[in-house]
């Protein structure tokens, strides 16, 4: 009876004390809180070669070059220095398809790069499958890499790795036991407001990976996963709702923080239309372009890519919700530059965060320094000008993909031809030291530690995969010079033209954009009856980026030989080696 007594008194005092709070003036006490974002940094310790990400800004026609772990963590304090109500968040592909010192490592020096930082939270990307479900959880709970050499390559630190103080959302990435693979929210307290965190990556996650590492798993749909989770923040307390997604657009704005958000697209627009009044904030990343613009009532911020800059979120939030919020894109000014616009600073390195850098460097420098082979002139990638930074074009030919489907063709003995998907293509090769290539600058090309295959598809289904490269999947996920969607970088036995007047992005088998009988082999027309042997890599030859026609092909075949390897045997056996000529004729 004591108890009982006791326990009523004590409801009576809490409902006094609460009723007193909420008639007095603390409950709409507002907080100022900064959230600072970053996305699709892949793993870019280092100033990104040669000098940075260049980066154009308003007051300026000369870009700046940005990014370096060094200086974005003193941006980073800087920030935080203002405001101590701050938290730095991510919108995933924070690792992998990275240089050569977080390859080398197995993604473990971007990990502990981050936690220095002070990453607190994090949507997973899709490249943060692409070793497969296993390894990413390994990244974020630690233990060696499987078949790693320990102090070699793998625990560097006293023979240990710990993973990622940080903490990765998978909101929409559920396992066979309608759990998710991570958490789905996260929340944090400044001064008595709450502030959720949703966490996810794009549903058709598994066409950008490969299949076997997303076994066993579902990507749900954005929009639904995002409304149901914040509903549930909000009825829990939180007073503001912050998304993290791995999914974007683009803009055409030719500056950095151009907040007019100039023909704005993509595939995060409707995701962002279709979002409930619970969400206050989208994070957003994949594409690797930098916007700050309002849709849906809804902030939606992009940072660009590799560190190139961060984004500084500034909400003004009571308990009854977000009175204010508002953002700017901030460069990542790094010490390369010779000049800088007026009232622009380069930043100093942040001198813990640079020592750790610095170490993994010297641990890299032995392998990455050597010499593989030579070219006579820089071979790139397709790039589009766009938004503030150079980047890369997918629905064009680049050189650096014509390299890459050569050395496929070289490694594999009996293909008729090879093609690559351009999103495989990591970097340019460019002209240095007397157009010295090393084997550092190749693995930062082909960082996936691909296998090559073999596929055999009929001169029918050829027809059918090259038109896939603009059919709606792929135009749907890819813009550019050209229009829309993925073009394959061939080797130089396939050549063909294709007609940019005709329809884009026509329903799955519909396509018509080849030029009839431009198709040839090795300089023999295609016959659609003859059975083609092509050499590729594992995620291609397994229908990836939307290519399903490869998945309909015959005679899979692993050849049990690495990219990275092809590629320095072809360097080797190519001295001097000039940019290609180019093998796909666009024509109107």
């Amino acid at each position: 009876m004591k108890n009982l007594k006791y326990l009523g008194l004590a409801s009576l005092i809490g409902g006094a004390i609460a009723l007193a709070a909420c008639s007095g003036s603390s409950e709409e006490e507002p907080q100022n809180i900064r959230i600072i974002a970053i996305n699709d940094f892949h793993g870019n310790i280092e100033v990104p070669a040669p000098n940075g990400v260049p980066v154009v800004v308003k007051d300026s026609a000369t870009p700046i070059n940005t990014g370096g772990a060094a200086f974005i963590a003193s941006l980073v304090n800087q920030l935080k220095a203002s405001n101590k109500n701050s938290i730095v968040v991510a919108a995933g592909d924070n690792l992998n398809a990275s240089p050569v010192t977080s390859t080398l490592f197995h993604q473990e020096p971007a990990i502990d790069v981050l936690n220095q930082i002070g990453l607190e939270v994090s949507s997973v990307g899709n490249h943060e499958f692409d070793l497969g479900k296993s390894e990413l959880l390994r990244l974020q709970n630690g233990g060696c890499f499987n078949g790693g050499v320990v102090g070699t390559d793998t625990c560097l630190n006293g023979g240990t790795f710990s993973g990622a103080k940080f903490k990765y959302l998978a909101a929409n990435v559920v396992g066979s036991d309608g759990k998710t693979l991570l958490p789905a929210t996260y929340t944090k307290t400044f001064g008595g407001i709450t502030v959720g965190f949703i966490g996810l990556t794009f549903k058709d996650t598994p066409t950008a990976v490969l299949p076997s590492g997303v076994a066993g798993l579902s990507f749900l749909d954005e929009a639904t996963t995002i409304n149901t989770y914040a509903a549930k923040l909000r009825a829990d307390g939180a007073s503001a709702v912050v998304v993290l997604i791995h999914q974007g657009g683009q803009t055409t704005a030719s500056t950095l923080n151009d907040k007019s958000c100039p023909g704005l697209t993509g595939a995060i627009v409707p995701i962002v239309n279709a979002l409930s009044k619970d969400v206050d904030v989208v994070v957003s990343g994949h594409t690797h372009q930098e916007y700050v613009c309002t849709v849906n009532g809804k902030l939606l911020t992009s940072t660009g890519f590799y560190g190139s800059t961060l984004t500084s979120i500034d909400m003004t939030v009571t308990k009854s919700g977000v009175k204010l919020v508002t953002a700017d894109n901030i460069p990542v000014i790094n010490d390369t530059n010779k000049t800088l616009p007026a009232g622009r600073v380069a930043l100093a390195k942040d001198a813990t965060v640079d020592a750790t850098v610095q170490s993994y460097v010297a641990k890299a420098t032995a392998v990455k320094n050597l010499p593989v082979g030579s070219i006579t002139a820089s071979i790139s990638r397709a790039l589009l000008p766009n938004v503030s930074t150079p980047t890369r074009d997918e629905t064009a030919e680049g050189a650096m993909g014509d390299v890459v489907a050569d050395f496929y063709f070289a490694g594999v003995p009996k293909a008729d031809f090879a093609i690559t998907n351009p999103g495989g293509v990591r970097a340019d090769l460019l002209f240095q030291n007397g157009g010295v290539v090393t084997y550092g600058d190749l693995l930062t090309v082909a960082p996936f530690s691909n296998d090559l295959v073999t596929v055999d598809l009929t001169g029918a289904q050829v027809i059918r995969l090259l038109e896939q490269q603009w059919e709606k999947p792929n135009c749907d996920a890819k813009k550019g010079i050209n229009g829309c969607g993925r073009l394959l970088q061939p080797s130089a036995q396939l050549q063909y033209s294709w007609d940019a007047s005709k329809p884009e992005g026509a329903s799955e088998g519909t396509g018509a954009r080849l030029v009839a009988g431009s198709i040839t082999i090795a300089g023999v027309a295609l016959d659609p009856a003859k059975t083609y042997r092509i050499a590729t890599s594992t995620f291609l030859g397994q229908g990836g980026d939307n290519f399903t026609v490869m998945k309909a092909g015959t005679n899979y075949t692993a050849t049990g030989y690495k990219d990275i390897d092809a590629f320095v045997a072809y360097m080797k056996s190519n001295l001097k080696l000039p940019p290609p000529v180019g093998r796909v004729k666009r024509i109107n």
